[in-house]
């Protein structure tokens, strides 16, 4: 039987083993180079994260859908404070590049190889020796939703989980009704959709991690091309799960005036009893609307525009500042730079300017709104987008005038 032809790839300080890139039809395992900018992340975050519990015990991570390796070799050769990297998967043939791989980089001592579907992998970590994962990654094509349960029964109190979702058009609003079904809330197509899809996702891992009774602490987020990554940290007691319930809320969202807002459980079904608008039960790519909009609708007048939601999702800090900090001392990555933790940013080039007019620089904006004492920062989900705590109204005003 023929060889599947193969290229030595260098990523970071670690040498691949993959299938050719030359012929990616022909792979015989599946291997991403894009994906390079996600993993340097990852290796950083890991990294940051691992410094402060080095002193405590020997670490462990698992990469559970480990492909040809790529993430799991790179750990186990650039991360030196994680002592054992367990790198599974469903395929035999990924599993011989990761192999290779770890030989080639002299990391063969600190690999353990498995084939296995990921719970299943998960499950018998727990199950054989009761010992869970300090570091754990889930990284599958589409949705990590069926994963999530047993990535967080398997990694350890205070352990960090990563995971990966690419379904984007779901995250993003496109299919409000299967972010429902796989997220547990509705996605909103909105210019600010990126954070909304972050924001599903926390709230599924916070939500199956209240069942457990367990709770979770946002680490950090980033998106990059088609990717949405969160890394959190396990928080194991009955009060960390009551914590997060207080964190799991709606995001309201005008779509005439690009009004926004996040409001509690509580105060959601508040609105949506009291609203004249709740014998409206349509459900569209627009999620449900609840009420006339609170800063175009003026007392409920038909010219107003309709408040649609979407969740419910995770309505707290999507980041640790400390620990951001630490991984920028660590790391040159512009997608560590400083970012204020203000919910929903906007996206500039949602406002709409006159023909013959270009949209003026991102510096140029977040300048002229700090100078009118408004708190402003650029976003590292949006390149095109800013935080503030300023009003729509002032962020377009300000756009307007330096618009040229």
């Amino acid at each position: 039987m023929q060889m599947a032809p193969t290229s030595v790839y260098r990523e970071g300080q670690t040498i691949l083993e993959v299938p050719s890139l030359d012929e990616p039809k022909m792979m015989p395992a599946f291997f991403n180079p894009r994906g390079r900018f996600v993993r340097d992340v990852s290796i950083v975050c890991y990294s940051a994260y691992s410094l402060e519990r080095s002193a405590k015990s020997r670490q462990s991570f698992a990469d559970s859908l480990t492909g040809t390796g790529a993430r799991g070799i790179r750990v186990a050769k650039e991360v030196s404070s994680i002592d054992q990297v367990f790198l599974n998967d469903i395929n035999s043939k990924a599993l011989e590049f990761a192999k290779k791989s770890a030989k080639m980089n002299d990391v063969e001592g600190k690999c353990v190889f498995s084939r296995s579907e990921v719970c299943s992998f998960l499950a018998s970590r727990v199950q054989n020796d009761g010992e869970r994962f300090d570091f754990l990654d889930v990284d599958p094509f589409g949705s990590p939703s069926d994963f999530v349960d047993c990535a967080i029964r398997a990694a350890k109190d205070g352990g960090l989980v990563s995971l990966t979702a690419t379904d984007s058009a779901v995250l993003c609003g496109v299919y409000p009704r299967v972010a429902l079904r796989k997220y547990l809330g509705l996605s909103l197509r909105t210019d600010y959709c990126h954070e909304v899809g972050m924001r599903l996702l926390y709230g599924l891992a916070s939500q199956t991690a209240m069942r457990l009774e367990t709770g979770i602490e946002p680490m950090f987020c980033h998106h990059d091309m088609h990717y949405f990554r969160i890394y959190f940290s396990v928080k194991v007691g009955n009060p960390y799960s009551k914590e997060n319930e207080k964190k799991i809320g709606f995001i309201l969202h005008c779509f005439k005036c690009g009004y926004r807002s996040i409001i509690s459980r509580d105060e959601f079904f508040s609105v949506r009893d009291s609203s004249s608008q709740t014998r409206d039960k349509s459900l569209n790519q627009r999620g449900s609307e609840v009420s006339i909009c609170p800063d175009c609708g003026h007392g409920g007048r038909e010219r107003g525009g309709r408040v649609a939601f979407g969740g419910p999702l995770w309505i707290g800090n999507i980041q640790a500042r400390d620990f951001v900090g630490r991984c920028k001392k660590m790391s040159e990555l512009s997608v560590f730079a400083e970012e204020l933790d203000l919910p929903l940013y906007f996206d500039l080039n949602s406002i709409h300017l006159k023909k013959g007019t270009s949209m003026p620089k991102t510096t140029a904006v977040l300048e002229k709104l700090m100078s009118l004492g408004s708190r402003a920062s650029r976003t590292r989900l949006n390149p095109n987008a800013l935080r503030t705590d300023a009003t729509i109204d002032i962020l377009r005003n300000v756009v307007l005038e330096l618009a040229r």
